[in-house]
């Protein structure tokens, strides 16, 4: 079980979604949801620092990419794992997340019990 987990995401029902299963898991301690990377790195810090982040790609004000250039300024980048959860399905963004060193995997949404445990076996 995870301490903590940061869902950032835009869509309200995709955030939702990920929470529901995330708690009905009983996958962390602390569940918290930011609507885009601009909310989730008013969030994160050294003290406040999640265990795992699901991070959507395409949101409004900062998007995942931001979020990530973020973490690495404030020196969090190799602290926090990261997954990619977004429904782009370009090569482009999946190769770009993936240069990021705490960018531990990418998947398509929906978050799913079987991704959640997957990701439980190899990091918690």
């Amino acid at each position: 079980m995870f301490k903590k987990i940061l869902v950032v995401d835009d869509d309200e029902a995709s955030a939702c979604l990920s929470t529901i299963i995330l708690s009905d898991m009983h996958a962390a301690k602390d569940i918290e949801v930011a609507q885009d990377g601009y909310i989730a790195s008013q969030l994160v810090d050294e003290s406040n620092c999640p265990d795992i982040i699901f991070l959507d790609i395409h949101m409004p004000k900062m998007d995942g990419f931001g979020f990530l250039e973020h973490l690495r300024k404030i020196g969090l980048s190799m602290k926090t794992k990261i997954i990619m959860l977004s429904s782009s399905c370009s090569k482009e963004d999946r190769d770009k997340a993936l240069s990021y060193k705490n960018v531990l995997a990418f998947v398509q949404k929906p978050l799913t019990e079987d991704i959640i445990r997957k990701i439980q076996a190899a990091y918690c």
